[in-house]
């Protein structure tokens, strides 16, 4: 049985983003159909590595929507039945700040000899166009919405910059059973800022959080601290006026 924290009634799917509801995601996959959810899915790179280098990066877990059953489907309409690593996770939100397209991460700028010269510089990569610009650009109004009031990521709000993100709380798979857990979670923030034109993008993944479990309260707050110190040790202009703050949080 799926449940929401609240009961709902008929919501849009903004409201389905804001409110985070796992029965809004599992009535829209029926809408979309299991191949669709899976393409999208495979587009931002779940199920594959990221090519970014490291040994012992996972490729994470996206069985092929043909050996779904029902309510695979359904689970993995709303995170569970799948895995990703965080590297995946926030590869995939950059891609929709990044006007829909996947771009390869890079740890490394660039490789100087002993006397400063340089002697590689790597360069962006583009994977490949994940969604159309139109598509990310609407994701990113509805992630706008969770920022704002009665949203589930109000705590991620930074004074002075339209944040766009996403609340996460996942139950942890029972050890060697067959379920999830009722008492472990995962409890996840991602998202980024401005709105218009995203510059940085942060995800905070809180390992089985003890008083609270929602991402929105445990991973949330932490997220909004990362995210207004380094807008500022950046240099990021605000893009909000006084005004558009009031107007944000007030949901308008």
């Amino acid at each position: 049985t799926v449940h929401d924290t609240h009961a709902h009634g008929w919501l849009t799917l903004k409201q389905i983003i804001k409110y985070s509801s796992n029965i809004g995601a599992v009535k829209l996959s029926e809408i979309t159909g299991n191949k669709g959810l899976f393409d999208v899915l495979s587009s931002f790179g779940f199920g594959e590595k990221t090519g970014i280098g490291c040994p012992g990066e996972s490729p994470g877990s996206l069985i092929h929507y043909q050996k779904w059953s029902r309510i695979d489907a359904g689970a993995i309409a709303f995170g569970q039945g799948v895995s990703v690593s965080a590297l995946q996770l926030i590869s995939a939100v950059s891609a929709l700040a990044n006007d829909g397209v996947l771009m390869k991460p890079l740890l490394i700028k660039e490789i100087l000899n002993s006397d400063g010269t340089v002697r590689e510089v790597f360069k962006p990569v583009r994977v490949r166009r994940a969604v159309s610009s139109k598509t990310a650009l609407a994701v990113r109004r509805m992630m706008r919405s969770v920022v704002t009031k009665d949203g589930t990521g109000t705590a991620a709000a930074v004074p002075g910059y339209s944040v766009c993100g996403k609340t996460g709380t996942a139950q942890k798979v029972v050890p060697g059973g067959r379920g999830y857990s009722k008492s472990k979670y995962t409890s996840v923030f991602v998202g980024f800022a401005p709105e218009d034109h995203p510059e940085l993008v942060t995800l905070v993944v809180v390992d089985e959080p003890m008083d609270n479990h929602y991402g929105g309260v445990v991973a949330a707050p932490a997220f909004k601290n990362i995210m207004e110190e380094t807008l500022h040790y950046l240099s990021i202009p605000p893009d909000m006026g006084e005004k558009q703050v009031v107007a944000a949080v007030e949901g308008n």
